[in-house]
Parts: structure tokens; sequence; C-alpha cells
């Protein structure tokens, strides 16, 4: 096959160019692979965590250590863990609006769930409570609490607590006024 020549009066120099390019973009793609293992290291860091869900989903509100405004939202340190000596409260936990109707997984909620309750719970989580499944939290999510008063329905376990769990009397601040004290 016979080869065609380049026209015109720079044809050599066109090649050549040609040829540069190539070679700048090979380098560059070889730069680009040495920096790699940097690249998927910074990118493996962005990966979020139970503790990275917790400060993007709750931290806003229940604060970066689980502690709040009690007048808004309740404490979560030292105090969520009591909820879990019943089994209507460690339902209610999942159920929650907030919670139930995350945007995240159930697998990335069951991880901060666990991260919330075991973490920032302290020493209020009952011995020998089992962690959330992935099963268990897919499928109390699927009925949110949204047909009840949820003021009420912590209010009648907090008394329970309290009275028959030894939890803190620090659970009842929440809202405008201690609730669930004797009268």
């Amino acid at each position: 096959m016979k080869r065609l020549a380049q026209t015109g009066p720079d044809g050599g120099a066109r090649r050549r160019r040609a040829k540069l390019r190539i070679a700048t973009l090979a380098l560059v793609g070889l730069a680009g692979v040495a920096g790699l293992p940097a690249l998927l290291h910074a990118e493996m860091t962005q990966i979020p965590t139970a503790r990275g869900n917790y400060l993007l989903s709750c931290g806003g509100c229940h604060g970066l250590d689980g502690v709040s405004n009690s007048n808004l939202v309740p404490d979560l340190k030292n105090q969520v863990g009591f909820f879990l000596n019943l089994p209507e409260g460690r339902d209610y936990v999942v159920r929650l609006p907030n919670v139930a109707f995350s945007i995240t997984t159930d697998e990335a909620l069951t991880g901060l769930l666990n991260y919330v309750v075991f973490t920032l719970g302290g020493d209020s989580v009952p011995k020998g409570t089992k962690p959330y499944t992935t099963r268990e939290v897919a499928k109390l999510r699927r009925s949110p609490l949204t047909e009840v008063s949820l003021a009420q329905m912590r209010q009648q376990m907090v008394r329970v607590l309290i009275d028959q769990y030894n939890a803190t009397p620090e659970l009842r601040r929440y809202g405008a006024e201690d609730y669930g004290s004797p009268p």
C-alpha cells in the first residue's frame, strides 16, 4: 500500500505536533495512574461512617455529641439507651418519623442507630442489649409513627422507664417543662 504524503508546506511540522500531543497525553495519563493510589485514598476517606451519617442527618438538631436544646429535641447522650428496656421503646426509636423517613439505606440507618444507641447512649444501654439488625430496621421503618402523639407516647414510656428501670430523671427534660414528673 502506498502511503500518501502530507499535503501543505509544513506537513512534517503538523505530524510532529500531533505526535507531541499524543506523547503529552500519554505522559499525563501515566502521571494520573501514578497518582491513583492517593486519589483512591482521598475517595475512601469520604465514605460515610455511622458517625458521619449521624452528624449529617441528626447532629444539626440533636447536637454533635447527642446533647441539644432539650426544649426543642430530646438529648440522646446517656439517655437514648433507656428506651431499649422496653420492646415498644426499641421500636419507637426506629419508627420516629425523622428516623423512619431518613433517605439513608436500611444498612446505613442500622449503623447510624447502633452508633446512637451504643455510643451516644453510653451507660443508659441495658446490659445484654443486642444491636439493631438491618432486617429489623427495614421492617420497623416501613411503619413510621405518623398516627400517634409522639409526645404522649414518649411521656408514657419515660414514666415506666424511670419508675421500673431506674432511668435518670433527666429523661423527662423535653419540651417547655419537665413532663412525667410526680405531681
